[in-house]
């Protein structure tokens, strides 16, 4: 009797045992696996919106949407959240420049004299942190009386420099409590700006800052995939069109020629009539 009760208990402690280095050993592996993750994936962010720009008739960049003018009109207009802050966001190219203006409505006493709203432009469409390489940046040095600079920045290791060569531009206006900033990016690059084609999706983190001092300046963004659709290309007519235009382009000729032939004939009778006399 004694010996069954040992022998019970022996194999009690022997399973309780197993269970013990199953979960240690499982729970090992899982902690392996979370640093390897950890240390292989790159810092990324997810994009929270993905816009096809439109093509257009490029505006002004001055700060100013003049609506009677119609400018913006092609643009495509959403509204987007970097992270709790509401913006409206407004995206056209022409063949030459992508267009991009941020509207930002705040009260007064939640502005900053000196914000800023940046376009940090990853060199693709990937969305890890260090792909960031590019900023164009719209500051306000003072904000009430509309003074502002636009900077074309590059970015190495987090850290913000002055593009040798400026490329593209922007302006902001405050106007009542909606601070509106426009900007113009050329479609191409010299070596220090991200390479912008037609055709091409490129990642943008829209930032919002209140201080000129980047990126600890920053305090929201959020991450925007735009697309640069090519400009269409001309539709080729019809064939039963083109073969119409041919036919009167061809009877427009021979009523030319045959106006012209009567009207030698007829002078050849005047000059007839004109010897016989």
């Amino acid at each position: 009797m004694l010996k069954q009760i040992t022998e019970r208990f022996i194999n009690q402690w022997l399973f309780i045992l197993k269970k013990l280095t199953f979960t240690l050993v499982f729970s090992l592996i899982l902690l392996n696996i979370s640093i390897i993750t950890f240390l292989i994936v790159p810092i990324g962010f997810g994009a929270t919106e993905e816009i096809d720009s439109e093509i257009g008739e490029a505006p002004i960049i001055n700060g100013y949407i003049n609506i009677t003018a119609q400018e913006w009109n092609e643009a495509i207009k959403n509204q987007i959240y970097l992270d709790d802050l509401p913006i409206e966001l407004w995206v056209m190219h022409t063949a030459q420049n992508l267009y991009i203006s941020v509207q930002v409505d705040l009260l007064p006493i939640a502005r900053s004299s000196s914000e800023f709203i940046g376009l940090i432009i990853s060199n693709s469409s990937s969305e890890n942190i260090e792909d960031f390489i590019d900023a164009k940046i719209i500051q306000f040095s003072n904000i009430s009386e509309d003074n502002f600079e636009y900077f074309d920045m590059n970015i190495n290791s987090s850290i913000f420099f002055n593009d040798t060569v400026s490329n593209g531009d922007g302006a902001a206006k405050l106007e009542d409590t909606t601070s509106t900033y426009e900007f113009v990016i050329p479609i191409n690059r010299n070596e220090e700006d991200v390479s912008l084609e037609l055709g091409k999706s490129l990642a943008f983190n829209i930032t919002y800052g209140v201080s000129p001092s980047y990126p600890s300046g920053i305090r929201k963004s959020s991450i925007i995939l735009i697309n640069i659709p090519s400009l269409p290309t001309p539709k080729p007519l019809p064939i039963k069109l083109t073969l119409f235009i041919l036919v009167i382009i061809v009877f427009s000729i021979l009523g030319i020629l045959y106006v012209f032939y009567i009207y030698r004939i007829i002078k050849l009778k005047e000059k007839i009539q004109r010897i016989k006399r």
